[in-house]
This record gives C-alpha cells, structure tokens and sequence, in this order.
C-alpha cells in the first residue's frame, strides 16, 4: 500500500470514528442496499431448504390423511324393535323395510348407495326395494347373503336356519363366503338355509301366512271352517 492509499484510509477511518453512534446502523438493511446495488444474493442454506420443505411435506401428509380416515370412516345408522313392535324404516333410496319384532337393521349412510346398496339384518324383516340395475341391493344375515335389483322379499331368522320368501321380481339367495351355494327365486318361491346341513333347499309349499305378521291377516286354502277356528 502507497502513501496516498494510506492517507485516504486513514481518512475514511477517521471519518466513521467521528460519526458513528451505536445502534444507528441497521446492518441487514445496510447490506441489502449493498447487495441490491451491486446484484448479491445471500444463498439459502441447504439444510435450511430442506427443513422447510420437509415441514410441507409433513403437513400436506397430515391432511391427506385425515381427509381420508373422515372421507373413510363409517357412519352407522342402526334401527332396532322390541318384542311385538312393527316398524317401518325408509332407507335413502326409498326403499320400504317393515320390520317384525325383536329385530334389527344396520347401514352405512356413506356408503349407501355408492357402489352398492348393504343393509345387515337380525330378525325378521320385508323388504321392498327401489329397482336400480346399477346399485345392487343386498341383505347380510349372519349366515347369508341376499341380493338383488329392485323387488319384494322376506327374510326370516331363526336359531338353526334363514328362510327366504320372494314375492315379485328375483332374488339371488347365498351363503355367507360360500358362491357355489346359491339359488336364484323368483315370485312365490322360498328357500331355507339349514345350518345344520349347511346348505340352503328350496321350499316346496310356500307358507300363505308368512307375512300374517305384517298384514294382520290369516289365509287358509282348503281348510274346512271349523278347523280355521281353532
């Protein structure tokens, strides 16, 4: 360093030692219009970076999954009667289920409707199901399935069998996990499933009053007058 260059930074450091008071210099500040004049930009760290990134991931999969448990999650709806109660329950498609007694009825109001159309039952019920080819309806017992399009059915449980009793339309009638045992009924046909033989046998004479409970009425065919008053 010459003797000029000496002179002027003994000036300049002069200069500073005169007019400087603590805290009046802002330094971010000064070296923001340093850096914007002369076209510096501080680089952000790495692991900076990533952390921030990693924190937006984070949330972002926090979100997805909650969104999905809530958009996943069942909603029961569950419909129950005492002893010689009668009741009538609309499912959201319209579809009619008289309930008999002592039974019981579930389903999921998500997804009702969706893809299918499930209901699970204990008891005895009569259906009368809104016809829809593109959302089949189907029933679960604890021992079988029922499904079908659009009809009218009974379904009865009792301790060591599950009788099914069409009356219009068709119905596919299964056991539960077991699709080679299966029948297809149409009106006036009956099915029971024994749980003893395990499988299911179509019902030669249909009960005139199995739905006695429902109508309040009792039918007799051939059946001398007398006896019918017995």
């Amino acid at each position: 360093m010459n003797n000029e260059q000496e002179h002027k930074l003994d000036e300049r450091i002069r200069f500073v030692a005169k007019h400087y008071e603590e805290g009046r210099l802002d330094a971010d500040k000064a070296w923001q219009q340093f850096a914007g004049k002369h076209q510096i930009y501080r680089s952000v760290s790495f692991r900076r970076y990533w952390m921030a990134a990693a924190s937006v991931v984070l949330l972002l999969i926090g979100f997805g999954t909650y969104f999905m448990t809530e958009r996943n999650a069942h909603e029961w709806v569950a419909v129950t009667t005492a002893p010689g109660q009668l009741k009538d329950v609309y499912l959201p498609d319209s579809t009619l289920i008289s309930m008999a007694g002592n039974s019981s009825i579930r389903y999921d109001v998500k997804a009702y409707g969706k893809e299918r159309r499930v209901v699970e039952m204990k008891g005895k019920a009569f259906f009368q199901v809104t016809r829809n080819e593109s959302r089949p309806f189907s029933v679960y017992t604890e021992r079988t399935e029922v499904t079908v399009l659009g009809t009218s059915f009974q379904i009865s449980e009792q301790p060591g069998a599950t009788d099914v009793d069409v009356m219009t339309g068709k119905v596919s009638f299964a056991a539960t996990g077991n699709e080679t045992d299966k029948v297809i009924l149409t009106a006036g046909m009956s099915a029971s499933y024994s749980m003893e033989k395990k499988g299911i046998t179509i019902l030669e004479e249909a009960d005139l009053n199995n739905l006695s409970w429902k109508t309040r009425q009792l039918r007799f065919n051939d059946t001398p007058a007398g006896e019918s008053d017995r």
